[in-house]
């Protein structure tokens, strides 16, 4: 990891208010249901698909498009060290993120005398932890292979996609076409259901070799698709 990178990365997202302003909405909005459905505890927060698709969005398309990629090559940068800090970059930004807002929640919830318990904030935490690190290894990926914010509108594409597979597959009663559909939806939002998890006996290890590969695959594909745009600038 280069911490140089992942602090310019910070200063990028911080310097841009459009993005700031829907992070904020994004973490806010729910924040105001806890407020004031305080029994609904923790579950309006939801999951960090919004807060890193906004954070995420062009982590490595943008400096394509501006050049600075190109730049990065005459410097003493490996390929694999950038995606790697984008990826933690992004990653660890969402994480912070989500940490702040579930204090704020956690505080507003215990104001009003619904104050959720310490294994339960953990396991909230420990979630959204495995979905920033998951869909910030997606993001690197789709972003590696478009310039620009192209990366947000093939996840977008690919998620729509998703869903018509498996509305079809329900359609025509199609088992193998709903599980490709699935797979599909779960490979963009990889992530481990902890709940569900540790109340199992024996412990699965089907749900953590999942989510371990999809992140292994999506950053050396990254590499590669990056390794590959560095032999092409070279070569021109």
């Amino acid at each position: 990891m280069n911490t140089t990178l992942i602090l310019t990365l910070w200063r990028q997202r911080l310097s841009s208010a459009v993005r700031m302003a829907i992070v904020a909405m994004l973490c806010g909005f729910p924040l105001l249901a806890t407020l004031f459905a305080p029994a609904t505890g923790l579950s309006p927060l939801g999951n960090a698909q919004g807060l890193m698709l906004a954070l995420g969005a062009g982590m490595i398309g943008q400096d394509v498009s501006s050049g600075v990629l190109q730049l990065l090559c005459a410097r003493p940068v490996r390929r694999s060290e950038y995606v790697l800090s984008r990826w933690m970059g992004v990653a660890l930004a969402g994480i912070a993120i989500s940490l702040v807002q579930l204090a704020i929640a956690s505080a507003l919830l215990a104001a009003r005398g619904f104050a959720p318990p310490p294994q339960q904030m953990a396991l909230f935490a420990a979630t959204r932890a495995l979905e920033c690190l998951g869909l910030g290894a997606v993001l690197a990926l789709l972003s590696s292979l478009i310039g620009g914010l192209g990366d947000l509108a093939l996840y977008l594409i690919a998620g729509l996609a998703g869903g018509v597979l498996s509305m079809v597959a329900q359609v025509k009663h199609w088992t193998w076409l709903d599980r490709i559909g699935s797979q599909l939806m779960e490979s963009l939002t990889p992530t481990i259901d902890l709940h569900r998890l540790l109340l199992a006996t024996p412990m699965p290890w089907s749900p953590i070799v999942s989510y371990a590969s999809t992140v292994a695959l999506c950053l050396a594909l990254a590499i590669v698709a990056v390794n590959r745009k560095e032999l092409s600038y070279a070569s021109g």
